[in-house]
């Protein structure tokens, strides 16, 4: 694993999300919800209710049929203080078919809130189920992680633990609602499809569907498919620290039958996945097949851990995983694997080999899921969320929805297909390596081109950076800057670049001068030109626009954050100090 991928700075993936664009409850017709389109860098939208129109015929698509239960449990003590008890995941029996049907005990990873004010003892209260009257009672063990072990009892060998949540317990809705649970959050916080209990969350990117939908998907000729994670509390969990190798990912129960693994590989190994839990779900697969690859076994007792995916070859493909699962499967005997994973999917380094599409809906600034996102866009999502922002979509578990397509899992990721040259301190090109083998921190010296655009006056040009680019958004820059791609020299890379940002010929460029930059990620040898233009420029749709800035305007707005540092650097090493001596 590349080390650069653990300081990934979690400040990078933030955005603007004002309270009132955080859908507080569902809208009355599930499928009336928003639908954005980005394909290949293009943004469109329609309704959700039209999505079997954006799908192509055949297709497979997966979906995750957990359902979440009624997890959050309160008690009240002698002395009138309320303790609320948030089952996580089953201990003993620790497997959650077993768990739900257990009579009189069990145990489960609990979350205690007020937990000062329970100190020893067991909480106990009455409940009824069924019409029958029975006391539920709670006894807290030893802590595990920032949850504690909780033994649950009840006087009643015919009723199960399943019906005793159902009978007592709450559903948790997501914190971002601020709002207490409602009768109606029952059925609306479910999927149509959901069967199997056991997650805390919703798999909210299936809520958008309905009978109507599915039947749509069925006649056109797509076939569905269902995986389980059970979604956990840490679906929540905010990214504290800095850098996201700091932040421990938490673990989640995956369940995939032979069947659908088949049927994946009757599609090529691709598949359509619904929600960011069947994408963790898809995407762990390639683990255990490696691990079988290496060693003969899944090892499906060992939880798939966060960075495990990136220790993989990028030559393993979705299709070798998934045959060699099935011959696993066969040999064994068995008609599912059951595991754990704790897989963080972040866009440096991480390669997507099952996935083809992503249906999903918008996250949180600063989490997790946004690194999915960003994984699988790579710079785009800005783009794709400013686009939501300023087309009123709605945002997080109850808002609107994204169909995202990206490129072929059966060839390279576009950072994996643009080559670029490898050059000596020279100039002299040495070899070649793929953009992305370029900016993951291997410091491979490649070839960038600048142009800085004077007008008659001493003016300068500068480009504003959009708001949607992932580093220094919303920031003045050097007017063009790009790569070299392999085979092309530097001359016919500059007017390239010229003519796609500022729609002009550079013809008759001046080279200022060339030297090496260095920055956390990449080694760069910088070719910087300048002209003198006067006419008409037309900047790219990629940028905010531009204007000419004046020698004074540069210096006043130097350490201001209006400038990249990057273009202040090298404005002061070519300009700044010949003005200083005029």
């Amino acid at each position: 694993m590349n080390e650069q991928t653990r300081h990934i700075a979690i400040d990078e993936f933030d955005y603007p999300l004002p309270d009132e664009r955080i859908a507080k409850y569902p809208l009355a017709q599930r499928d009336s919800s928003k639908l954005l389109l980005y394909r290949s860098g293009e943004v469109s939208e329609d309704s959700f209710a039209a999505l079997p129109e954006h799908l192509p015929e055949g297709a497979l698509m997966v979906f995750n049929n957990t359902r979440v239960i009624q997890a959050r449990l309160h008690f009240r003590k002698e002395t009138g203080a309320q303790i609320e008890v948030f089952c996580l995941e089953p201990l003993a029996p620790n497997e959650y078919v077993q768990m739900f049907a257990q009579t009189e005990h069990c145990s489960w990873l609990c979350l205690v809130g007020n937990l000062k004010k329970w100190k020893e003892g067991a909480l106990t209260r009455e409940i009824s189920v069924h019409g029958r009257t029975l006391t539920l009672s709670a006894t807290r063990g030893e802590a595990v992680g920032t949850g504690h072990r909780v033994t649950f009892a009840w006087d009643d060998a015919s009723v199960t633990f399943a019906e005793v949540l159902d009978a007592v317990g709450e559903l948790p809705i997501p914190p971002y609602l601020n709002r207490k649970t409602e009768e109606s959050d029952k059925q609306t916080y479910q999927t149509v499809y959901s069967k199997i209990k056991g997650s805390v969350a919703a798999p909210t990117a299936g809520l958008h569907f309905t009978e109507g939908v599915l039947q749509a998907i069925d006649a056109k000729g797509i076939e569905r498919e269902e995986v389980t994670l059970h979604v956990g509390a840490g679906t929540f969990k905010p990214v504290k620290s800095a850098e996201i190798g700091d932040h421990e990912m938490h673990s989640e129960y995956i369940v995939v039958k032979r069947q659908t693994i088949e049927k994946l590989i009757n599609h090529g190994g691709e598949a359509i996945a619904v929600g960011t839990t069947s994408v963790r779900t898809l995407e762990s697969l390639p683990v255990l097949g490696w691990r079988v690859r290496q060693g003969g076994t899944p090892n499906v007792e060992q939880v798939i851990g966060q960075w495990e995916s990136y220790d993989i070859p990028a030559d393993y493909s979705g299709r070798e995983v998934l045959e060699e699962l099935i011959a696993y499967m066969k040999r064994e005997g068995i008609d599912r694997l059951k595991a754990s994973t704790q897989i963080m999917i972040t866009p440096l380094g991480f390669r997507f080999r099952i996935v083809k599409r992503i249906i999903t809906n918008f996250h949180q600034p600063k989490s997790t899921l946004l690194l999915l996102v960003s994984a699988y866009l790579g710079d785009d999502w800005r783009r794709m969320y400013q686009y939501a922002l300023e087309n009123d979509f709605r945002f997080l578990s109850y808002g609107d929805s994204s169909l995202l397509e990206g490129p072929s899992l059966n060839g390279p990721s576009a950072g994996d297909r643009e080559l670029l040259p490898l050059v000596d301190p020279a100039g002299n090109v040495i070899g070649k390596a793929t953009r992305t083998e370029c900016h993951n921190g291997s410091m491979l010296l490649h070839p960038v081109v600048h142009l800085h655009v004077f007008n008659s006056k001493g003016e300068l040009y500068l480009q504003k950076r959009p708001m949607w680019k992932e580093i220094q958004p919303g920031k003045w820059d050097t007017a063009v800057g790009g790569h070299v791609d392999f085979g092309e020299d530097i001359p016919t890379a500059l007017l390239r670049e010229t003519r796609e940002e500022l729609g002009i010929n550079a013809e008759g460029c001046e080279l200022v001068q060339m030297y090496e930059f260095h920055s956390d990620r990449e080694h760069e040898l910088i070719y910087a030109y300048k002209i003198v233009y006067d006419k008409e420029i037309t900047p790219s749709e990629e940028t905010d626009g531009g204007r000419f800035w004046s020698m004074e305007e540069i210096h006043d707005a130097m350490g201001q954050g209006i400038l990249t540092p990057n273009f202040e650097q090298e404005f002061m090493q070519l300009f700044g100090r010949k003005d200083n001596e005029e």
